[in-house]
């Protein structure tokens, strides 16, 4: 009897043991499906789960992530050019290429193709085109040399978005790199305009803030958004945006209505835009009574005014082109 007992309550512990093993196993499936949703910290060397989605690019984008794209394009072999426009030549490098990896040649590069480029690794020491792309996206110098600046700047990234902080990237560095701060303006042309909630979308994906007080972006140039954007990657400053599209501005061709024009703070943490205006753009002609200051970010030129209003609130007058 007593034996008859035990052997039941060893086989019931069997049951239970193995009903958790199957449980375990299930969850594991469950986590390995669900990876691609489950931010979480991981190697940069190694395929982190992210909620973040890669960008579209496809003829007429410009911006960053198009100059990205075409150094790592650059880095497989393709020749072309790497001005952050997506034009003719690289809409046939991307075709290329997606052949060579048996992709569909559509000439678009989405979450396969983006897949593919960055399926690489660059380190400490490496050089090339990649490290070049690499540097686009960090806003350091883009001299295709992986030195101790760059390995600072991903390993602060890697700490900020919660990886491994190695300074190694690989494909799960390069994803939130690429997807986590997009740099992309949306459609072809210039004069492409976004409403404010678009707007808003761009800056915050590039760690811009919500501009302060009224200050509306409703019909602001993608360029714009892109060339303020620029500017925050090459200063490494804090960006305030103090001034858009609203109403109570002058008029003219290249005027805050038209979507050209965004007021930037001058003071407190806008000392270090001031600084970074002041010590590396090209000085010019003043405008009336306020200096004046030229320079291109990604492609796009723009002119920086110290404006002084006599009724007071300095700040930065920047028209991008």
């Amino acid at each position: 009897m007593r034996k008859n007992v035990r052997n039941l309550l060893l086989q019931g512990l069997a049951a239970v043991l193995l009903a958790g093993g199957a449980l375990g196993a299930v969850n594991a499936t469950g986590d390995e499906a669900n990876a691609s949703t489950n931010p979480g910290p991981r190697s940069g060397s190694h395929l982190t789960p992210l909620k973040t989605a890669w960008p579209t690019l496809k003829s007429g984008s410009r911006g960053t992530d198009v100059r990205t794209a075409q150094h790592l394009l650059a880095a497989r072999g393709h020749r072309l050019a790497t001005d952050g426009v997506f034009g003719p030549k690289t809409a046939q490098a991307v075709r290329d290429f997606q052949r060579k990896n048996r992709l569909v040649a559509d000439g678009v590069i989405g979450r396969n193709t983006w897949s593919r480029l960055t399926a690489l690794t660059v380190a400490h020491g490496d050089r090339g085109q990649a490290v070049k792309a690499l540097q686009v996206q960090l806003g350091v110098r883009a001299d295709g040399i992986f030195g101790s600046k760059t390995r600072a700047a991903v390993s602060n990234f890697q700490k900020r978005n919660r990886l491994a902080a190695d300074g190694v990237v690989g494909p799960a560095t390069w994803h939130r790199v690429v997807a986590g701060t997009s740099h992309t303006i949306p459609t072809s042309g210039r004069d492409v305009r976004l409403d404010h909630g678009l707007a808003l979308q761009q800056l915050a994906a590039a760690g811009i803030k919500a501009p302060v007080g009224r200050t509306s972006l409703d019909g602001v140039r993608a360029r714009t958004v892109q060339g303020v954007i620029a500017l925050k990657k090459a200063s490494r400053c804090t960006v305030t945006i103090t001034g858009g599209t609203e109403s109570g501005h002058s008029n003219g061709t290249y005027s805050h209505a038209k979507g050209y024009k965004l007021d930037l703070r001058t003071r407190d943490e806008g000392r270090c835009v001031t600084n970074w205006i002041k010590t590396t753009q090209r000085k010019g002609k003043p405008r009336g009574n306020d200096p004046r200051w030229h320079g291109t970010l990604n492609g796009i030129a723009a002119e920086y005014v110290y404006e002084t209003p006599r009724k007071g609130g300095v700040h930065w007058d920047i028209t991008f082109k």
